[in-house]
């Protein structure tokens, strides 16, 4: 079962490809990068599920161990909570042994200790409603079979998903089963990411602007649409390259990032026309602040490929 669009996946090889000409990378870049990585997943993934911590706040309390000022407890330790639910991950994305049952459930006692009604590690044992959805999870009687089924699944990859599709369907089929109290969408994010980094991606996130598209697509696929959602996810995964890339490529017109309205001018179509594919995900493009950024070479490769197709068109239709 192919999820990925095609054209998402051919990007992600290529970056992919291009990270890994370059690693092993030094310690001090993977520190550093590693440290970006931990805070800004740490803050967008938190603040998705109400969590109202600035980015600058969030650092200060995962570095310094600042307690700011007004906040609640429960934002603080979401946010001491997540580098070591990440730190857990790394250790398991290392071994080659599959996924436990019991992994599940421990890393849901990380991410959760201390945070209100979250019976950090447990599963649910009553129904629960998810807010703003009209998907119903099962009742807590089935939560246990449904995840031995879901180990089952995921070590099995009987469908042989691709790595970034096996990590998007990872994450929507466990927030279906619903299986904890609270911490279910940060459990799945991080279980996403376990799949991503023993395959060799780097670490990807949610943004809070996108907040409204991860749900829309997680809605979907709870009512048998899944494809948006890996492909949303995909799309996550390619921003992570981006970061990395931009931190040990160097720079040039091709490669920088300009925005789109600018970009748009040197094509013979519209700033409109980019927009759209921009937000279908067609083409790789980032949003920042409201307003869309591509590369030069985005929008040279886009062309080169629309000709191919048109040709290919014109020579079918002659023979």
């Amino acid at each position: 079962m192919v999820q990925l669009s095609e054209r998402l996946h051919r990007r992600l090889l290529e970056k992919k490809r291009r990270l890994d000409v370059h690693r092993p990378l030094s310690t001090e870049m993977l520190e550093k990068l590693r440290e970006q990585f931990v805070i800004e997943y740490t803050y967008h993934t938190n603040v998705i599920e109400g969590n109202t911590l600035t980015l600058r706040e969030t650092q200060l309390v995962i570095q310094e161990g600042i307690t700011v000022k007004g906040k609640p407890l429960r934002y603080h330790l979401e946010a001491i909570n997540h580098p070591k639910a990440i730190e857990f991950i790394e250790r398991l994305a290392q071994g080659k042994k599959p996924t436990s049952e019991k992994d599940i459930p421990y890393l849901h006692g990380v991410a959760m200790k201390g945070i209100g009604e979250a019976e950090p590690g447990a599963y649910r044992r009553g129904q629960v409603a998810i807010t703003g959805s009209r998907y119903r999870p099962p009742p807590p009687y089935e939560v246990p079979f449904l995840m031995t089924d879901y180990v089952g699944w995921l070590n099995g990859n009987p469908e042989e998903l691709r790595p970034v599709e096996l990590a998007g369907l990872a994450h929507f089929k466990l927030v279906h089963v619903h299986p904890f109290v609270d911490g279910n969408g940060r459990v799945a994010r991080l279980l996403m990411n376990l799949f991503l980094l023993r395959h060799g991606y780097p670490i990807a996130y949610v943004r809070r602007e996108e907040r409204g598209r991860y749900y829309d697509s997680l809605e979907r696929a709870h009512f048998g649409a899944p494809r948006p959602l890996v492909n949303f996810i995909g799309r996550c995964v390619e921003q992570s390259l981006d970061l990395y890339l931009a931190a040990i490529e160097a720079a040039t017109p091709e490669t920088t990032f300009i925005p789109l309205a600018e970009a748009a001018k040197e094509t013979p179509f519209s700033v409109e026309y980019w927009g759209l594919l921009a937000r279908k995900g067609r083409i790789d493009a980032v949003k920042r602040g409201g307003r869309w950024y591509i590369r030069r070479e985005t929008l040279r490769r886009y062309l080169e490929e629309v000709g191919r197709e048109k040709h290919a068109r014109a020579v079918k239709h002659r023979g």
